[in-house]
């Protein structure tokens, strides 16, 4: 099993403990903790590949990865899903016209992990609209004058919940790029101090 197909295992297991959880708190840091693995493993390859002069140099590809069928109610609202994620993981998107397939275009381990987690997210997003709608809150809405039909609330709904995850797996992206750059920069600063500590050594010498 290669290192990828490892870290792709300890996503989807996350993943899984995101979907089975009740708590909202405990599903956010699931998710988190996710996107995470997967922005430190996509800048672990990058920095591999510009430092080891023997990687294999990789380069991007595409991939078609279909949404759903031709007429499905709904299939935009899956497409933004899809943008979300892949926008906080540097895979870029072209979207068919009419939303049943889109085509992915990034580093081979970016765009296999948008796909896991646009898979688990998916499956969490439909679940939570059906709740929604059997919860009818969507027709006891006190600042709309009449009721909202059952497949407008659904789209709206999984649209926020779509642009909620964007915010969530962006934020988790820069965070943790902002903690690898401090490790590197204490990396750096421990470098030159112990290549300060053997000039002066040397020269005592």
């Amino acid at each position: 099993m290669t290192t990828s197909d490892r870290y792709l295992q300890r996503i989807a297991a996350l993943l899984r403990q995101c979907e089975g959880t009740d708590n909202p708190h405990e599903a956010h840091v699931f998710l988190v903790h996710a996107q995470e693995l997967a922005t430190r493993h996509s800048i672990d390859l990058a920095l591999a590949r510009a430092t080891d002069p023997g990687a294999t140099r990789s380069t991007p590809i595409a991939r078609q990865i279909t949404i759903g069928e031709r007429g499905t109610r709904g299939l935009a609202t899956y497409v933004g899903l899809f943008l979300a994620i892949s926008g906080a993981n540097d895979v870029r998107v072209d979207i068919a016209r009419d939303s049943t397939w889109v085509m992915a275009f990034g580093m081979e381990t970016d765009i296999a992990a948008v796909e896991l987690l646009y898979t688990r997210l998916l499956t969490q997003m439909v679940r939570a609209s059906r709740a929604y709608l059997r919860s009818r809150l969507h027709r006891t809405k006190p600042k709309i004058g009449t009721p909202v039909h059952g497949t407008t609330a659904r789209i709206a709904f999984q649209n926020a919940f779509a642009a909620k995850i964007g915010e969530r797996l962006t934020a988790a992206r820069d965070a943790a790029r902002a903690h690898i750059d401090r490790d590197h920069r204490r990396e750096r600063i421990r470098a030159l101090h112990s290549a300060g500590t053997a000039r002066q050594t040397t020269r005592s010498l």
